[in-house]
């Protein structure tokens, strides 16, 4: 029997697709640009010690005197500066089965609280401990990328600060520099500089020069020094809770000024800082930072290869340039357009990439390294020329303020949803609506916990884990519009407004689906319900996916180009990042629920097939990675899939009747090959509980194990001959059904097809 193994699969779930697929040390040689974004973990074996939830590492020190400083854009803080190396990625599942850590030595850090008060008090204000705080009392904007210095952009209780952070080596010590740019405000501001030793004692301000001076820590024998320049009159040093605090005076005009930061050393000797305040120049107004600096990435330029024009459907493969200068680890995770035609596509490791050279025959084409340093974006879209991108901390919309090709302001559209702690919590997906709305949605850890502890490396589900959220054009407002979603990997919004999207399966997902989204409604995913009261039964799917036809869906994407055929419009193609195939997936819609059956189509791709998008020119662009549990072959890839005109020779409509299954092909049929021996049928359920996956079991006899065969009573043709009518007696629902035949059109040529379909609703049940 087909099925006989999938009933043993539930088995073996574990075990990977492609086992040596499931390390790579590709991240730690890539030049991530001038920053990359990432929760950063001091120790992530440990399942804790977090350094920052959405932390942005900016490379403030030279190739010969490397150094590090990470700004938390939920905090509004510096959360730790090192020297020695960058970000250190770890191999386990392609670096992404635990966070990076600080590559060097931690030379100074602050605690998880807000990095500015209006009020001198630096409690945390949120209810959870993720996310960023209210905008009333401060929101991060963005950074600008000037050559290699970053400018960050963000408000404090109404006053908008530009910082920039710097690094300077004095006499061998190490000096980390930050440079504030303050507006015009009421409000006496105060900053948290950076952790002091419980024991720690702040001396009296010492004076080097007019405007420069520096302040001491001292704990023991040890002393901190830290210097100032341009400091506005008034503004005082003070130690509170732990920290140096820098109390800043209401302004009535825009004043920049900087710290430097230098070592514990043993001793009282600043003569290094005098040093440094002594040689420093009049402070650059940041504002020119602003403005765009030189390019930094020059194109490539790579052959595409053109796919033999045989059968209906052909692959043409947009050649991707794995060697590149910069090591750039391409594994591609998203696709839009541009107006002009030219592709944009995120890569997993934190690239965008424009291509330009897309025409009818392809040929040559130029890759252009657009934006770096973005936190895992899995998803891309397009909005009048404007590119936004999700990532793990924030949909980032990108500018390019000089028109070089190369984004220089990665502005904050919206952060405010919660990263935390488990690299299975990912963000994917970005798409619109016909108003503009925004959705994503955040996959749920493994393994959960609801407060307290929870068990070693457990999760803690927040409210925004297993979730879709919808976002409003202007990106002001985020709603939750549907929970308990698993690992939602593909989303997809037809021109009527309605959403479908894959599930993996996992614990409470019986077997990989296809999901059309219920607004308000609970998914299947119990760990993610967030306060929705759980049924007794799971959602019903379009499809429940037998796990060796699809252990791992990506994106559907409802057909709506005018190029493709008419019998296929308003049906949906299946991306499968683990079968690295695409499949139809045909549909109908019983007393308004919607159910289908899927047939894999015959073509290969390079990698894991992820997100796809129709372009202009009528013909379907697929972006793909290959990590664990895929079967595909490269590290990512980009293709193209044509129609060529040729005949379907499929099936192009499944619908159940009261009686039977009606089978739709885009040919006519020779009768002489519609006969009962010629199909094969078999059917089968699943059970929904917290096991990871479940087998097949029996229709008749739910308790055994397997599938059913079912009795074809009869085969009827249309009288147009492109019908067939397989009648069943006592058709009912069941999850899985395989529908084998071998046929034969008009003309000889045959048809060996396995379709395989859930069915929700017999009419007239």
């Amino acid at each position: 029997m087909k099925l006989a193994f999938s009933v043993l699969i539930g088995l073996c779930l574990c075990l990977p697709a492609n086992a040596q697929l499931m390390t790579s040390d590709k991240m730690n040689p890539m030049d991530h640009g001038v920053f990359a974004s990432a929760t950063i973990a001091t120790d992530p074996h440990s399942g804790g010690n977090i350094l920052a939830y959405k932390g942005i590492a900016v490379k403030v020190g030279t190739e010969e005197s490397p150094a590090t400083l990470v700004f938390d854009t939920d905090l509004l803080r510096v959360a730790g500066a090192w020297t020695g190396g960058f970000l250190h990625w770890y191999p386990a599942r392609t670096s992404l089965q635990e966070f990076p850590s600080p590559g060097g030595f931690i030379h100074s850090s602050t605690s998880q609280a807000p990095g500015w008060s209006d009020s001198k008090r630096f409690n945390d204000p949120r209810r959870w401990p993720y996310g960023p705080i209210p905008e009333e009392l401060g929101r991060y904007n963005g950074l600008y990328i000037h050559g290699d210095r970053v400018l960050f952009a963000y408000s404090v209780a109404g006053s908008d600060i530009l910082e920039s952070p710097g690094f300077a080596r004095v006499e061998s010590h190490a000096v980390f520099t930050r440079t504030f740019k303050m507006s015009l405000t009421d409000e006496s501001l105060s900053l948290r500089v950076m952790q002091a030793p419980e024991t720690g004692v702040a001396m009296p301000p010492t004076e080097v020069s007019h405007g420069k001076g520096y302040v001491a820590i001292q704990s023991g024998g040890d002393t901190r020094i830290v210097g100032y320049q341009e400091l506005p009159q008034g503004a005082e040093w003070q130690l509170v809770d732990h920290h140096l605090v820098l109390v800043l005076p209401p302004a009535r005009e825009a004043y920049q000024f900087s710290i430097a930061i230098g070592p514990a050393l043993y001793g009282d000797d600043a003569s290094y800082m005098v040093s440094h305040l002594e040689d420093s120049q009049v402070l650059q107004d940041l504002e020119t930072l602003r403005s765009s600096g030189p390019s930094h990435w020059e194109p490539i330029e790579t052959k595409a290869v053109m796919g033999d024009d045989e059968g209906p459907f052909v692959v043409d493969e947009l050649t991707l340039p794995f060697s590149n200068p910069w090591n750039s680890y391409l594994r591609l995770s998203g696709v839009d357009f541009l107006s002009d035609g030219r592709a944009v596509v995120t890569s997993l490791s934190g690239d965008v990439w424009l291509v330009s050279g897309i025409d009818e025959r392809l040929g040559t084409l130029e890759w252009k390294r657009y934006a770096t340093g973005l936190n895992q974006p899995l998803g891309v879209k397009v909005v009048d020329d404007v590119v936004y991108v999700t990532g793990r901390d924030q949909i980032t919309r990108l500018h390019d303020l000089n028109d070089d090709g190369e984004a220089d302001f990665y502005e904050n559209f919206n952060n405010e949803v919660m990263a935390a702690t488990n690299f299975h919590a990912f963000t994917m997906n970005l798409e619109t609506d016909a108003e503009g709305n925004f959705y994503f949605a955040k996959s749920t850890p493994w393994p959960p916990h609801h407060g307290g502890s929870g068990p070693p490396r457990a999760a803690e589900i927040t409210p925004h884990h297993g979730v879709l959220f919808k976002l409003s054009p202007d990106g002001r407002d985020l709603n939750v519009v549907a929970t308990g979603l698993r690992n939602p990997n593909g989303l997809s919004i037809s021109p009527e407004g309605e959403m479908v999207y894959p599930d993996n399966q996992g614990n409470w997902v019986p077997t990989s689906n296809v999901i059309r989204i219920k607004e308000g409604g609970f998914h299947g995913f119990v760990p993610s319900a967030q306060h929705v009261k759980v049924p007794d039964k799971p959602i019903e799917p379009v499809i429940w996916l037998p796990h060796q036809v699809d252990n791992s869906p990506g994106s559907p994407i409802w057909i709506t180009s005018d190029s493709w055929p008419e019998a296929l419009q308003g049906q949906l193609a299946l991306t499968s990042y683990g079968k690295a195939n695409l499949s139809l997936l045909l549909t109908e819609e019983v007393d308004g629920v919607m159910q289908g059956g899927l047939l894999n189509l015959p073509l290969e791709f390079k990698s894991g097939t992820m997100r796809g998008r129709f372009h202009e020119d009528g013909h379907l662009y697929i972006a793909g990675l290959t990590s664990w549990q895929s079967n595909g072959q490269d590290d990512g890839s980009l293709h193209r899939v044509r129609y060529t005109g040729e005949p379907l020779h499929m099936p192009t409509g499944l619908h159940v009747k009261s009686n039977g299954i009606e089978i739709v092909f885009s040919e006519t049929l020779d009768p002489r090959s519609v006969i009962n021996d010629n199909f094969d049928i078999e059917q089968w359920n699943y059970r929904w509980f917290e096991s990871y996956g479940s087998p097949t079991y029996s229709v008749k006899n739910p308790d055994q194990l397997g599938s059913d065969e079912v009795e074809v009573h009869s085969v009827q043709l249309s009288d147009d001959r492109k019908r067939v009518f397989i009648e069943i007696p006592g058709i009912q629902p069941v999850m899985g059904m395989s529908i084998s035949y071998s046929l034969k059109t008009a003309d000889g040529t045959e048809l060996q097809h396995d379709l395989y379909n859930t069915i929700n609703r017999v009419p007239g049940e």
